[in-house]
Formats: C-alpha cells, sequence, structure tokens
C-alpha cells in the first residue's frame, strides 16, 4: 500500500476528497429544510435589492435583521443556475466544505509537512461537525472556506515557502485583508477569529508581520466599509433583542463536544459518550502539548502547533468573554476554531511524539465520536429539524377547497410555505420584543409572508383549519407563563371541532372542523 501511495503521491488526498464529497452528499436532499435554511431560500430568491430592505431597514431603533448578505447573494445566484430543491440549494455549501478540505490540506502543510497535512484533510473530512455544516443552506460552510484561506494567506504572508520575494509576501497580506473582509460580509461573528489571528504578531513580537497585519487591517475595513456603517444599526438589534442566551462555564466544554460530534441535542447515553470522549480527546491534547513543549529538541518546532492552538481556543475564549456582557456566543460561527481543532489533532496523532498505543486509544475513541456524529445528523428529524415536507404533504393530500394552514409560530411556517408555496399558510407572530422576536416586518415585507397577531386573523375565515405545532410548545409557554398558545387552542375550540392528533416526530397537525358561530376576524384585547 505504501509503495501505491509512493508512486502515486496524488492518490492519498484524492481518496480523502472523494471520501468528503461522499460523506457530504448522505441524505442531502432526504432530511427536511428547517427554519433557518427555509428563511435562506425564500429571502435569497427576492434578489438583492429585496434583502437590503428586509435587512437594513430601522426598526425599534435597530436595524431588521443582523446578518450581512454576501451568502444568500451568492445562494440568489446559485438558485438561478440549479434551482432551489432541498439537493439543490444544500450543494453549494457541500462545495464550500469540500474546498475547505482543501486548503486546510495546503494550511497544514505550510505549517508542518505533507504527512500531517493529508491526516488534517482526512480528519476534516469525517468530522460530523464540518459535514453538519457542508449540508446546511446556511453561511457557516462559506465562513469556514475564507477563514481557512484567510489563515493560509496570512501564513504565506508571515514565513511561507515560495514567498520569500516582498511583493509575493505583500500580495498574500492584501489577499488575507480581501478575505477578512468578505468573511464579515459573510457573518459579521468571524470578527473574533481575526482579532485572535490579528493578535499573533503582536503576541511573537513580529514586526514585519505586524506591518503585514495593518496593512490587511486596512484592505479588509476598505472591503468591508459600504457594510460598515450599517453595522451600528445591526449591533443595536443584537442589543435590545435576539434570542441567544448567556452562556454558563460548562458551555466551551460543550462546544469541544458539538467541535468534535455535531452540533444539536443528542439523546443518552450518546450525549454522555459524546461529552466524555471529547473532552479525554482534548485533555490528551492539552497534556502532550504540555509535554511536547518541556523538550528542548523540540523548541523550533512549538511554533507552528502553538499558533494552531491558539486559533483553536481563543475565538472560543473571546466569544465566551463578550457573552457575558451581551450574549452573542453561537458554536456553529465557531466553526473556523473547529477546523484549526482538527489540524492540532492531526498533529497530536503524527508529529507529537505520543506513544503509539495512546494514539490508537486516541483515535479509536475520535472514530466512536465521529459514527455517533454522523449516524445523528444523517437521522436525526425531531426539533428544529422536524419532518416539514412529510407533514406538509400529508396536509397537501387531504385539501379542500376553503382549508387553511395556520402555524403556531414562524419556525414550522417557513419550512411548510417552502414545501407547499401554493397553499394558504400564515402564522402567529412572534411577542413583540421578546427574544424571540427575530423576524422584523421589513424582513416580513422583503418576503412577503406577514404574521398574524393571533390565532383569529391568522384562521382568515376558514372552512377547516390545519394547526401546526410543536409537540414542545405547550410545556414551553406553561412554563414562561405565557397565554398565548392557551388562548389560542380555546378559540379554536370555541369555534370548531377538533379531530385526531396526526403526528411527525415531534410535530403536531390537528385538523379543526365544522366551524360554528360567528368568526371574529379581530384579535381578543
Amino acid at each position: 500500500m505504501s509503495s501505491l501511495f509512493s508512486r502515486r503521491p496524488w492518490l492519498p488526498l484524492t481518496l480523502i476528497f472523494v471520501l468528503a464529497i461522499a460523506l457530504r452528499l448522505i441524505n442531502i436532499g432526504g432530511r427536511a429544510l428547517w427554519y433557518d435554511e427555509a428563511f435562506a431560500v425564500l429571502f435569497a430568491e427576492k434578489g438583492l435589492s429585496a434583502m437590503l430592505y428586509g435587512t437594513l431597514t430601522p426598526v425599534a431603533g435597530g436595524a431588521a435583521d443582523i446578518h450581512p448578505l454576501l451568502y444568500y447573494s451568492l445562494l440568489n445566484v446559485w438558485m438561478n443556475v440549479v434551482g432551489q430543491s432541498p439537493t439543490a440549494v444544500r450543494l453549494l455549501s457541500v462545495i464550500f466544505g469540500v474546498a475547505t478540505v482543501g486548503f486546510i490540506y495546503l494550511l497544514a502543510k505550510e505549517l508542518f509537512d505533507r504527512k500531517m497535512a493529508l491526516f488534517a484533510a482526512l480528519i476534516t473530512a469525517i468530522a460530523p461537525f464540518h459535514v453538519q455544516y457542508s449540508q446546511e443552506t446556511r453561511m457557516y460552510a462559506l465562513l469556514g472556506l475564507l477563514l481557512t484561506v484567510a489563515t493560509w494567506c496570512f501564513v504565506k504572508g508571515w514565513c511561507g515557502r515560495g514567498a520569500g520575494r516582498p511583493l509575493q509576501r505583500w500580495g498574500y497580506w492584501i489577499a488575507f485583508g480581501v478575505l477578512a473582509g468578505l468573511a464579515m460580509y459573510t457573518q459579521q461573528l468571524a470578527a473574533f477569529y481575526l482579532v485572535a489571528l490579528g493578535l499573533v504578531p503582536f503576541v511573537a513580537r513580529r514586526r514585519q508581520a505586524i506591518a503585514g497585519v495593518v496593512a490587511g487591517t486596512v484592505v479588509a475595513a476598505i472591503v468591508y466599509l459600504p457594510w460598515l456603517v450599517n453595522l451600528p444599526g445591526q449591533l443595536a438589534k443584537v442589543q435590545s433583542y435576539y434570542w441567544l442566551e448567556q452562556p454558563t462555564i460548562a458551555t466551551p466544554l460543550l462546544t469541544i463536544r458539538s467541535f468534535l460530534v455535531v452540533n444539536m441535542d443528542l439523546p443518552s447515553p450518546a450525549s454522555m459518550i459524546a461529552f466524555f470522549g471529547g473532552l479525554f480527546i482534548v485533555v490528551m491534547l492539552v497534556v502532550q502539548t504540555l509535554m511536547f513543549m518541556r523538550q528542548p529538541r523540540t523548541r523550533t518546532q512549538r511554533k507552528p502547533i502553538l499558533f494552531v492552538l491558539w486559533l483553536a481556543a481563543m475565538p472560543v475564549l473571546l466569544m465566551w468573554l463578550v457573552s457575558q456582557v451581551q450574549p452573542v456566543y453561537l458554536e456553529r460561527s465557531l466553526l473556523p476554531s473547529a477546523l484549526m481543532l482538527y489540524m492540532a489533532l492531526a498533529w497530536l496523532l503524527t508529529r507529537s511524539g505520543m506513544p503509539k498505543v495512546i494514539g490508537v486509544v486516541i483515535g479509536t475513541v475520535g472514530l466512536v465520536l465521529v459514527g455517533i456524529g454522523l449516524r445523528y445528523h444523517y437521522t436525526y428529524a425531531n426539533f428544529p429539524y422536524s419532518p416539514f415536507q412529510q407533514a406538509e404533504q400529508f396536509i397537501a393530500d387531504q385539501w379542500q377547497e376553503g382549508d387553511v394552514i395556520v402555524h403556531q409560530n414562524k419556525l414550522t411556517a417557513l419550512p411548510g410555505i417552502y414545501y407547499q408555496r401554493d397553499l394558504p399558510q400564515y402564522f402567529i407572530g412572534d411577542k413583540a420584543g421578546s427574544s424571540d422576536d427575530t423576524l422584523a416586518l421589513p424582513t416580513q415585507q422583503a418576503l412577503n409572508i406577514f404574521a398574524d397577531d393571533c390565532v383569529q386573523t391568522a384562521a382568515h375565515g376558514g372552512q377547516r383549519i390545519w394547526w401546526v405545532v410543536f409537540a414542545r410548545a405547550e410545556a414551553e409557554y406553561a412554563a414562561a407563563d405565557r397565554p398565548e398558545l392557551k388562548d389560542a387552542l380555546s378559540w379554536l375550540d370555541e369555534h370548531y371541532t377538533a379531530g385526531a392528533t396526526t403526528t411527525y416526530n415531534d410535530l403536531n397537525i390537528v385538523l379543526y372542523a365544522n366551524p360554528r358561530g360567528e368568526l371574529t376576524s379581530g384579535c381578543a384585547n
């Protein structure tokens, strides 16, 4: 086998790419699009002008939405070419994800050697966390790609082989700045990774690299300037109301589990295995790194692994610290740090000097975590990834003239609208000013999809009402002591006859028929 690879040095990386593509295509169209993905499709299809209006229009002292528009704009172009099926809209992220595997290889090869680079590419190719966001119609795969390429340009500009001429080095620094600006156009939480990356030359006290970072920062600011003027309004929205909660001291530990397994709620015992397995691997990485640092013969080899570990840990720490004042801790936006962790694990298995038997144990635990993560990623179909496609098809198969679909909230409504655009579907809006109130009126206007204030108006006088709600909603509203759901059900029971509940995993559908009494069109005071 080794002789085969030596005769064909391109073969190992080719096989890794094939594996990466295969894992990112499994069940890509089988899983239903969830709320965030449906929003991305329905929003991006409207075009740049509508998206600008739906994002930047002032609402209650802030902007209507918080995300910049690079990914949505690319998705708009992509959909115009390949269509809007679940497979089509997710393929764009597959491309970004597979390209990231290639640039992880280039970055690791620049910092270490080819063998370690192949391991880093392999770990990235099979990492469930990266597979998850390489299959999602959202901006995170693009974010991971842009910041990985930016890091590669950063390294090439600082000390890259083949970039010894000053003009070449400055070219890499300029490219770094352009990519940093584009990353900010993708997801503004990229700032945490970029700050950590930009601090490296200052910590190392390298004047030439400091000059490069300053130049790159100027370029990034120029690239980002058209959007930068809108940043205060978007920050105001986050500060006034947003759904993220303040992270606890345990949150970074749970982030390790997400990085090494998958970012979703896992049932026991898989959840415990994932948590302690991920913790074991990271503890072994830290211990072996400390041992490696104590060896005098490894002094010249320390900087690359310290650089990678810094980028794996520092953005997480910075986001956690800032979130103690203003919660912005979002695990999926830390995907670039997860990629650096995968590179560090490749170093652990190939260059750390760890005894082989311990490496076998770590590798075995890692493969178990990969198996758990991929299994649940491919098969999980509960909140918020419920089987919306099946539920909407069930309603469509029994549809009658005069029927109306009423969704208890937007989380089921947008996926429902995506799957059955020709059916009249309405939803009850979020409580104004609450942390859930993220779909502002200008965004609704851009989508041409509007929330109703209550079930009375959402029903639109329908002869039959298909009521769609998550099974968990009743307990959540009761725990929050909010009466909206109970009031909606009371009105439906008063004016219609409830049929049997049809359940699709944790998604409930109730047909309310035989209207009686006056169907009031206004909300009760």
